[in-house]
Protein backbone atom coordinates (compact mmCIF):
# COMPACT_ATOMS: atom_id res chain seq x y z
CA UNK A 1 0.00 0.00 0.00
CA UNK A 2 1.31 3.34 -1.18
CA UNK A 3 0.89 6.28 1.68
CA UNK A 4 0.01 8.91 -0.65
CA UNK A 5 1.50 12.73 1.37
CA UNK A 6 1.97 15.78 0.03
CA UNK A 7 5.70 16.84 -0.82
CA UNK A 8 8.19 18.22 -2.68
CA UNK A 9 8.68 15.83 -6.26
CA UNK A 10 11.78 13.59 -5.26
CA UNK A 11 13.94 14.78 -8.00
CA UNK A 12 13.81 17.85 -5.77
CA UNK A 13 15.29 15.65 -2.78
CA UNK A 14 17.69 14.05 -5.27
CA UNK A 15 19.03 17.29 -5.89
CA UNK A 16 19.12 18.17 -2.56
CA UNK A 17 21.63 15.32 -1.81
CA UNK A 18 23.64 15.85 -5.19
CA UNK A 19 24.25 19.70 -4.42
CA UNK A 20 25.28 18.24 -0.33
CA UNK A 21 28.11 16.64 -2.16
CA UNK A 22 28.38 13.50 0.21
CA UNK A 23 31.69 13.25 1.26
CA UNK A 24 33.72 10.06 -0.40
CA UNK A 25 34.79 8.41 1.88
CA UNK A 26 32.19 9.35 4.32
CA UNK A 27 32.52 11.74 7.12
CA UNK A 28 29.75 13.08 9.24
CA UNK A 29 32.21 15.87 10.12
CA UNK A 30 32.53 17.05 6.70
CA UNK A 31 28.71 16.82 5.59
CA UNK A 32 27.94 18.77 8.16
CA UNK A 33 30.73 21.70 7.20
CA UNK A 34 29.20 21.25 3.79
CA UNK A 35 26.00 22.35 5.09
CA UNK A 36 27.08 24.83 7.70
CA UNK A 37 29.16 26.88 4.67
CA UNK A 38 26.40 26.31 2.29
CA UNK A 39 23.95 28.32 5.39
CA UNK A 40 27.06 30.82 5.60
CA UNK A 41 27.20 29.65 9.79
CA UNK A 42 28.68 27.73 12.12
CA UNK A 43 26.43 24.21 12.77
CA UNK A 44 27.12 23.04 16.24
CA UNK A 45 26.85 19.51 17.78
CA UNK A 46 26.00 19.27 21.10
CA UNK A 47 25.20 15.47 22.89
CA UNK A 48 22.84 15.39 25.21
CA UNK A 49 21.28 13.53 28.34
CA UNK A 50 18.04 11.65 27.79
CA UNK A 51 16.02 14.35 29.11
CA UNK A 52 15.83 15.27 26.22
CA UNK A 53 14.47 11.85 24.84
CA UNK A 54 12.36 11.66 27.48
CA UNK A 55 10.52 14.91 26.79
CA UNK A 56 9.63 13.07 23.09
CA UNK A 57 12.74 14.46 21.00
CA UNK A 58 15.60 12.40 20.09
CA UNK A 59 16.89 15.78 18.44
CA UNK A 60 16.56 19.25 18.49
CA UNK A 61 17.90 21.65 16.18
CA UNK A 62 18.11 25.60 17.21
CA UNK A 63 18.28 28.10 15.29
CA UNK A 64 19.96 30.95 16.95
CA UNK A 65 20.60 34.12 15.32
CA UNK A 66 24.65 33.47 14.58
CA UNK A 67 24.82 30.20 14.10
CA UNK A 68 22.53 26.74 14.48
CA UNK A 69 22.68 23.97 17.33
CA UNK A 70 21.93 20.22 16.93
CA UNK A 71 21.44 18.49 19.73
CA UNK A 72 20.76 14.95 19.98
CA UNK A 73 20.78 12.23 22.38
CA UNK A 74 23.76 10.39 24.06
CA UNK A 75 23.95 6.60 25.07
CA UNK A 76 22.90 5.19 21.28
CA UNK A 77 24.88 3.93 18.43
CA UNK A 78 27.06 5.88 15.75
CA UNK A 79 24.53 5.00 12.86
CA UNK A 80 21.23 6.31 15.36
CA UNK A 81 23.28 9.59 16.00
CA UNK A 82 24.10 10.47 12.75
CA UNK A 83 20.69 9.49 11.48
CA UNK A 84 19.42 12.25 13.65
CA UNK A 85 22.21 14.67 12.82
CA UNK A 86 21.04 14.16 9.27
CA UNK A 87 17.58 14.55 9.70
CA UNK A 88 18.25 17.84 11.57
CA UNK A 89 20.76 18.45 8.68
CA UNK A 90 17.47 17.77 6.18
CA UNK A 91 15.49 20.01 7.85
CA UNK A 92 17.68 22.88 7.36
CA UNK A 93 18.61 21.83 3.41
CA UNK A 94 15.05 22.20 3.03
CA UNK A 95 14.78 25.37 4.61
CA UNK A 96 12.31 24.66 7.37
CA UNK A 97 13.31 26.96 9.80
CA UNK A 98 11.77 30.15 7.15
CA UNK A 99 8.27 28.20 7.56
CA UNK A 100 8.09 25.72 10.36
CA UNK A 101 5.22 24.44 11.69
CA UNK A 102 4.47 21.69 13.98
CA UNK A 103 6.42 20.67 16.81
CA UNK A 104 8.39 24.36 17.05
CA UNK A 105 9.42 24.83 19.90
CA UNK A 106 10.71 22.49 23.31
CA UNK A 107 9.96 23.13 26.88
CA UNK A 108 12.94 26.03 28.26
CA UNK A 109 13.55 23.82 31.73
CA UNK A 110 14.06 20.47 29.70
CA UNK A 111 16.59 22.08 27.41
CA UNK A 112 18.37 23.61 30.36
CA UNK A 113 18.45 20.19 31.81
CA UNK A 114 19.97 18.40 29.13
CA UNK A 115 22.22 20.65 28.10
CA UNK A 116 22.84 23.56 30.13
CA UNK A 117 26.13 24.76 28.06
CA UNK A 118 24.03 25.72 24.89
CA UNK A 119 23.05 29.14 25.83
CA UNK A 120 19.10 29.49 24.40
CA UNK A 121 18.81 33.32 24.75
CA UNK A 122 19.62 33.68 21.14
CA UNK A 123 17.05 30.80 19.42
CA UNK A 124 14.98 31.82 17.06
CA UNK A 125 13.50 28.58 16.09
CA UNK A 126 13.65 25.28 17.59
CA UNK A 127 12.70 22.42 15.76
CA UNK A 128 12.57 18.72 17.28
CA UNK A 129 12.67 15.32 15.93
CA UNK A 130 9.30 13.30 18.11
CA UNK A 131 7.59 12.45 15.20
CA UNK A 132 6.37 12.53 11.73
CA UNK A 133 2.61 13.65 11.43
CA UNK A 134 3.49 16.83 9.92
CA UNK A 135 4.51 17.34 6.48
CA UNK A 136 7.77 18.74 7.01
CA UNK A 137 8.77 16.15 9.91
CA UNK A 138 8.08 13.36 6.64
CA UNK A 139 10.17 15.25 4.14
CA UNK A 140 13.18 15.89 6.43
CA UNK A 141 12.99 12.05 7.30
CA UNK A 142 13.23 11.01 3.91
CA UNK A 143 15.85 13.33 3.21
CA UNK A 144 17.69 12.21 5.70
CA UNK A 145 17.40 8.87 4.73
CA UNK A 146 18.81 9.67 1.28
CA UNK A 147 21.57 11.25 2.61
CA UNK A 148 22.44 8.17 4.95
CA UNK A 149 21.67 5.61 1.74
CA UNK A 150 24.61 8.05 0.18
CA UNK A 151 26.57 7.55 3.15
CA UNK A 152 26.30 3.47 2.61
CA UNK A 153 26.90 3.48 -0.53
CA UNK A 154 30.04 5.52 -0.44
CA UNK A 155 30.83 3.67 2.61
CA UNK A 156 30.56 0.28 0.66
CA UNK A 157 32.18 2.03 -2.73
CA UNK A 158 28.52 1.03 -3.85
CA UNK A 159 27.69 1.60 -7.62
CA UNK A 160 24.13 0.95 -7.03
CA UNK A 161 23.13 3.23 -4.25
CA UNK A 162 21.20 5.62 -6.84
CA UNK A 163 19.12 2.72 -8.12
CA UNK A 164 18.19 2.12 -4.15
CA UNK A 165 17.70 5.44 -3.94
CA UNK A 166 15.17 5.49 -6.69
CA UNK A 167 13.28 2.81 -5.36
CA UNK A 168 13.02 4.12 -1.72
CA UNK A 169 12.09 7.59 -3.55
CA UNK A 170 9.10 5.31 -5.37
CA UNK A 171 7.22 3.97 -2.21
CA UNK A 172 6.48 7.07 -0.69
Amino acid sequence: MRISRPSRPSNHLRRIVAEMGIPVPWNRDQLIDGVAARRCRPIHLVPVSHALVQSGHSGLWLARAEDDVILYATGMSDVHATHIICHELAHMELGHDRDAVGDTSVDSTVLSAAAPSVDATGVVKMLGRSNYSNDQEYEAELLATLIMAGRRATANGDTAGDARVSRMLGTF
